[in-house]
């Protein structure tokens, strides 16, 4: 069981080390729910100590502390370059390994980061400072524990070419059609990738009208949500460019009423649907800036998901004629 409780800690030093990789604020949001989830499974981190003639001992990474004995503990401590200091903690033996040795207890998570509201001098928990470092601040752990977003996303327009479903992003879209039991192009596509327990939820939802939205989990995809939406089948009437443009719409505020910071878009209705693509390009990107101009302080980022270099260029083309 004690091993259960360090072992699990893997999906903290992936997070991390994605952190490292990619960084950016969503790396970050991973981070702090990958530790809330260990904090759910009652996980314990490995906390080095020593005797108080060494306690401030500075360290940097790579380097370590020992100890040698077990009287009057203190908890080690290291110091970044801007001269902060930092208590020091590891997810597991083999992080705490990787410095010079020194005596360790196994703590429970939750009680490591709800102590560091009363540390004075330290900033935060240190996080593996042999291996991928993770400098967990005071704040960030405050937040963190609250449930709360480790920062507010800027509100952002931006544009990719490749597979929709394969976007490591909070939600896509589905260009759906009303029975929402999957179809061809984007739709088909999404229902094989997210797998038939998508199927099984789409089917409770029976059905969405033409530019109306419904929700469900991502399943098998990256993204953890997928926002269904039916747009227009195309003929050239006022009502067409009326329905896309609630397809658009209603996406974003199902987004938003689900906490959604992160959603991308194919281009709806442009398929079998027949809508002109840089009629459909003019609408999506009116209806995205309208409403990143409502929601200024909300925070999201839009981005249109484009399946080649053809529907990138009329994004482009509609972007510079209505700049």
């Amino acid at each position: 069981m004690a091993e259960d409780r360090l072992s699990g800690n893997r999906i903290i030093e992936e997070a991390i080390a994605a952190l490292h990789e990619q960084g950016g604020v969503q790396a970050l949001d991973a981070v702090a729910e990958a530790f809330r989830k260990r904090i759910s499974d009652n996980a314990e981190l490995v906390i080095p100590v020593m005797q108080p003639e060494t306690a401030v001992k500075s360290m940097r990474p790579g380097k370590g502390a020992g100890t040698n004995g077990l009287s009057d503990l203190r908890l080690l401590q290291m110091q970044s370059d801007d001269g902060k200091r930092w208590n020091v903690a590891f997810t597991s033996l083999e992080e705490a390994s990787k410095g010079e040795k020194t005596t360790t207890v196994t703590i429970p998570m939750e009680n490591v980061l709800r102590g560091a509201k009363d540390f004075k001098q330290e900033a935060g928990i240190a996080i593996n400072p042999f291996g991928k470092a993770f400098l967990f601040s005071k704040e960030l752990i405050e937040k963190t524990l609250a449930g709360e977003r480790t920062a507010p996303l800027e509100n952002k327009i931006l544009f990719d070419i490749g597979d929709i479903t394969k976007m490591d992003i909070e939600c896509i879209v589905n260009a759906a059609n009303s029975s929402l039991l999957g179809g061809g192009g984007v739709d088909g596509a999404i229902h094989r990738a997210a797998g038939k327990e998508l199927l099984e939820e789409c089917r409770e939802l029976h059905g969405c009208k033409t530019g109306q939205a419904k929700i469900t989990k991502g399943y098998n995809l990256k993204a953890k949500h997928i926002i269904h939406t039916v747009g227009p089948v195309y003929h050239g009437k006022e009502s067409d460019a009326q329905l896309l443009a609630a397809c658009y719409q209603n996406s974003l505020e199902l987004a938003r009423q689900n906490n959604i910071h992160s959603i991308a878009f194919p281009a709806i209705s442009t398929g079998i649907y027949g809508y002109p693509k840089e009629e459909a390009a003019t609408i999506a990107l009116a209806v995205a800036a309208g409403w990143i101009a409502t929601h200024k302080d909300y925070g999201m980022v839009i981005v249109f998901s484009c399946f080649d270099r053809e529907t990138y260029d009329i994004y482009q083309k509609v972007l510079k004629e209505n700049a």
